[in-house]
């Protein structure tokens, strides 16, 4: 691959003048901009190695692919800008200049999928990494590998890691997207998951009372919307514990009552509704696909590459977090990896077709991504672009989703589905027919979509 001019990156995005602050995802360089108008999309696209732009609600997104980390370090020692920027409110004499940007255009939809991007993206590593070790271990188990061994016992211990303190993971990250103390929303996770609570569910102990108010006792050990609803809670309560608290007992006074408060109405009120949401949502999407089969996979496999263009499949995180670490399967992720490995047949029915060079290399590089499960690049750079080719790789999602939902086929960890996290798929008794059975429907997807884009899509039309 070319190395990507930086120069012309900044150029593109209104010269560095317009540029406010930058982050990156797995495949995408995203920018604050102090004018988004400026943005030259057209000239951003023709930069060699940028594979496409996304006009974000609040960001403008340069794809780039795998090779993303790379290329944001160096955007940030040419530019000189951090990842969390300040925002001066005085630029260009602009004093409302920070409200305008924090209040960017976007629908209430579209900025919900962006805050749960925002809370799950940064904890998507960890989860994908033990789910790969999960997949691992499931591996050496149907080859015999046993937990009397205590190498293994304990590698099953790592690998759990994850699940088992997400809540953690969930409280940092949100502390952080609603700005507040982290170390101050760590505490208020660690409250709700004191061992007390453990050994009162244990004794068959299953309500208790704060103040005369009784509530349910829980075990939020791997929940994932409780903890969130009350670190956003927590981070309201802090900010106004902020506000009333006067004089130097303001640094002892507002983490303790930001605690206290966020803490025992979580324990009152949110976290037992929101546990019930989660486990609702959970049984819901079995449901589906339990009693729908073929239909819920047909359009589940159909719709998602939609759903990932429009940044709404974010949605899905939360749930098939909550399945993962509840019931130890999901049925969603055969049909979800059915619409990548589609796309990834898409591209390279452009590749089989295409004579433009630039093109072809694109279509290539992005086809070997989703075929490992990186999408956004075979999405923005290649297909959408191309036209009629995302919607082949629709159709070939699904079918081989309707048919991972007639075979009623399941994942048992975590990850990006794709042929490279097989190992994913790999649980249940017949461990190796289901995650054999997957890669054929993912092969089915692939071939599908690839022979429609050769038959169908004309080159020069695009």
């Amino acid at each position: 691959m070319a190395k990507i001019s930086i120069t012309e990156i900044v150029n593109g995005l209104g010269g560095m003048e317009n540029i406010v602050s930058a982050t990156h995802c797995a495949t995408r360089l995203r920018v604050t901009l102090k004018d988004k108008a400026k943005a030259d999309q057209k000239a951003l696209k023709a930069i060699d190695g940028v594979l496409g732009v996304v006009d974000g609600a609040t960001q403008t997104q340069v794809v780039i692919g795998p090779e993303v980390t790379t290329v944001y370090r160096e955007f940030i020692e040419y530019t000189g800008v951090s990842e969390e920027a300040a925002i001066d409110e005085n630029l260009d004499g602009d004093k409302n200049l920070k409200d305008d940007l924090k209040n960017s255009k976007g629908t209430l939809l579209t900025k919900f999928f962006d805050t749960v991007a925002q809370i799950f993206n940064p904890i998507v590593p960890s989860l994908a990494g033990c789910g790969f070790l999960s997949a691992i271990i499931m591996v050496a188990m149907a080859f015999g590998a046993s937990t009397s061994n205590p190498t293994f016992a304990n590698f099953v211990t790592i690998s759990m890691a994850v699940f088992t303190f997400l809540p953690f993971l969930l409280a940092s990250s949100t502390a952080k997207v609603f700005k507040m103390n982290q170390y101050v929303a760590l505490t208020i996770c660690a409250a709700m998951m004191a061992p007390a609570w453990s050994d009162m569910i244990n004794a068959g102990t299953m309500t208790s009372s704060i103040l005369g108010i009784p509530f349910m006792v829980i075990d939020y050990g791997g929940s994932v919307l409780p903890i969130v609803f009350a670190i956003i809670l927590a981070s309201y309560v802090e900010k106004y514990s902020d506000k009333l608290v006067k004089g130097p007992l303001k640094i002892i006074l507002v983490p303790a009552i930001t605690i206290l408060v966020s803490t025992v109405v979580t324990l009152w009120t949110i976290g037992p509704a929101s546990y019930w949401v989660g486990e609702q949502l959970a049984n819901a999407v079995n449901w589906l696909f339990t009693h729908g089969g073929p239909i819920a996979g047909f359009v589940y496999g159909g719709i998602y590459s939609a759903m990932v263009v429009l940044g709404i499949h974010h949605g899905m995180v939360p749930v098939l977090t909550q399945m993962i670490s509840t019931q130890g399967f999901n049925y969603v992720s055969p049909t979800s990896g059915s619409a990548n490995i589609g796309q990834a047949g898409a591209a390279f029915g452009i590749w089989f077709k295409s004579k433009d060079k630039k093109q072809k290399a694109n279509a290539a590089s992005a086809c070997i991504a989703a075929c490992t499960g990186i999408t956004e690049p075979v999405l923005y750079g290649v297909n959408v672009p191309a036209g009629k080719p995302f919607f082949f790789g629709c159709i070939g999602g699904a079918i081989g989703g309707g048919v991972a939902g007639i075979l009623g086929l399941k994942a048992y960890a975590m990850g990006g589905p794709s042929f490279l996290n097989f190992g994913m798929f790999m649980g249940g008794a017949n461990a190796f027919m289901n995650m054999g059975l997957v890669m054929i429907c993912f092969c089915v997807a692939f071939v599908v979509a690839a022979a429609l884009t050769i038959l169908f899509w004309k080159p020069n039309n695009n």
